[in-house]
């Protein structure tokens, strides 16, 4: 197939990519700036400009792009770095994603021709904080917080104008990304390796976690599968407590494990009262219940499994 894939130069597209080239794809890039290779389309979301003759060459595309919502660096999550979530930021991230969704939406309606499959990268955010109800496709949203809501609102809710022009619409919702080089696998190997790895408020809210391979493989897998559309969670099949997380990295990379409950407050106040919430204290035990049904094989299932990630 030929595949348009949108924040390819981010962590999860290049090795996203790579998996798609190695599996025989052509792989055409969507790129903001001048075009200077056969393999890029030009698209500006904010200036609702894209090349209409390249994207109908499209058998599918894969919408990864999107304002992060974690600062880039370890770094940025200190006051006045640019990384808490100032009114600001906040709307970075959700029209970043929601002009990209019109963007598509509108060209596809205006398009004799268009790919027949679409796939794009939302998180399981958008169940909002369950505790420890186990959470499937099928789960209803729990509203009110801002991350389900750009979930919700910019990634997901447009699509449903393309599944109307009879377009196979995956929305892919994986969980907290890890893998080697990425700033959310950075920060627990830098909290573990000053010993400071310890429960987050009572430790008790499940964490939907999955590795960067099994997310560009589940992609892959989507892709590949035509009965597969609609919600796909796309975590490791066994989410954990957040206490039992940072323990068990901690014992990968031959830590201690002692220090006292960060209270929650203290989580709150160190990045930012909404993005400690969201991404520290939220409890989401979300399953892949759609990807297992239909055979697919994580390289990653266990946190044990990804030692070499955690060095």
């Amino acid at each position: 197939m030929i595949v348009g894939v949108t924040g390819a130069s981010g962590f999860i597209g290049r090795q996203t990519v790579q998996l798609l080239k190695e599996s025989g794809h052509d792989v055409r890039k969507f790129v903001r700036r001048e075009v200077k290779n056969d393999d890029e389309i030009y698209w500006s979301p904010a200036k609702k400009e894209i090349d209409i003759e390249k994207f109908q060459e499209l058998d599918a595309i894969l919408h990864l792009a999107g304002e992060s919502i974690a600062p880039q660096e370890i770094l940025g999550f200190l006051p006045f770095a640019g990384g808490r979530w100032s009114k600001e930021r906040k709307s970075r991230i959700y029209w970043s994603r929601k002009w990209a969704s019109d963007l598509f939406v509108e060209t596809f309606k205006n398009s004799d021709k268009f790919p027949s499959i679409f796939i794009t990268a939302s998180g399981n955010d958008i169940y909002g904080d369950h505790g420890d109800e186990i959470v499937t496709e099928d789960t209803s949203f729990n509203r009110g917080q801002f991350l389900q809501m750009v979930a919700e609102e910019c990634w997901e809710e447009p699509l449903y104008e393309i599944e109307k022009l009879g377009v196979r619409v995956l929305k892919c919702r994986s969980g907290i990304v890890l893998g080697k080089g990425n700033i959310a696998t950075q920060i627990f190997t830098l909290i573990t390796k000053l010993n400071l790895a310890s429960a987050i408020g009572d430790g008790k809210q499940f964490f939907s976690w999955v590795s960067v391979y099994d997310v560009a493989e589940a992609y892959l897998f989507c892709l590949e599968n035509p009965k597969i559309r609609g919600a796909v969670n796309v975590t490791a099949p066994e989410p954990v407590e957040q206490k039992v997380f940072a323990q068990t990295i901690a014992k990968l990379m031959n830590k201690a494990f002692f220090a006292p409950p960060v209270p929650a407050i203290l989580m709150r106040l160190a990045v930012g009262w909404e993005l400690g919430e969201q991404l520290g204290l939220n409890s989401i035990r979300a399953i892949p219940q759609k990807l297992l049904k239909e055979g697919f094989k994580f390289k990653n299932p266990t946190l044990e499994t990804m030692k070499d990630d955690f060095s």
